[in-house]
C-alpha cells in the first residue's frame, strides 16, 4: 500500500475457489495467498520448554513446527496489473527473506522469525497444482515459510521458584 500510494488493501488471505467451484467475490483484484500445504518439521531442535511463570518454573511441551507452503496469485482485471503486483512481491521478498519482529514489530509475538523463500516449480507441477486447486491459474508466484512454531499453553510440570540460596547451596 506505501509502495503504491494506496488507502485501501490489495491483499487478502482466502482460498481461490469456494467449495461449488466459483471464484469467491473478495478475491477481485486482491493479491491472493493462499494455504496449499502444512508440511510438519520433524527436525526437533527443542524437546521442551521451561517458562518463568508468577514465580515458579512451568514446563510445557515442546511447540510443533510447520513449514507452509504459499501460492501468492494475482487476481486483476488487468493482466498487466496482476504481473505489477507480483512484481512487487517477488521484490519485497528479496528485499526480506526473513521476517522478524524487530523489523516487522506488528507480527505476533508467538512468531519470532519466519524464512521466506521462492520454492521454484516446473510448468508440469503447476499445472498438476491448480487444476488440483480446482481454480483456473492466474499469476502466480509459490513460497515456503520455514519454521512457523505453534505452542500451547498447556502446563506440564510446575515447580516453585528457588529464591532463598543462604544455606551455601546454590541450585
Amino acid at each position: 500500500r506505501l509502495q503504491l500510494g494506496l488507502d485501501h488493501t490489495l491483499v487478502v488471505l482466502n482460498s481461490l475457489v469456494n467449495a461449488d467451484g466459483s471464484t469467491p467475490e473478495k478475491n477481485q483484484n486482491k493479491v491472493v495467498i493462499t494455504l496449499i500445504n502444512l508440511e510438519y518439521e520433524s527436525n526437533r531442535q527443542f524437546y521442551g520448554a521451561n517458562l518463568a511463570f508468577a514465580q515458579q518454573q512451568v514446563r510445557v511441551n515442546p511447540p510443533v513446527v510447520f513449514n507452509l507452503d504459499l501460492i501468492i496469485s494475482a487476481q486483476f482485471d488487468d493482466y498487466a496489473e496482476s504481473l505489477k503486483l507480483l512484481s512487487l512481491i517477488a521484490g519485497f521478498f528479496q528485499e526480506n527473506p526473513g521476517l522478524s519482529r524487530n523489523s516487522f514489530p506488528t507480527m505476533p509475538a508467538s512468531l519470532p522469525n519466519l524464512s521466506v523463500e521462492i520454492e521454484s516449480s516446473n510448468s508440469s507441477k503447476t499445472h498438476n497444482l491448480w487444476t488440483a486447486l480446482g481454480a483456473k491459474y492466474l499469476p502466480s508466484i509459490m513460497y515456503k515459510v520455514r519454521q512457523v512454531p505453534i505452542q500451547g499453553k498447556q502446563i506440564q510440570l510446575a515447580n516453585q521458584a528457588i529464591s532463598d540460596t543462604s544455606s551455601g547451596v546454590e541450585l
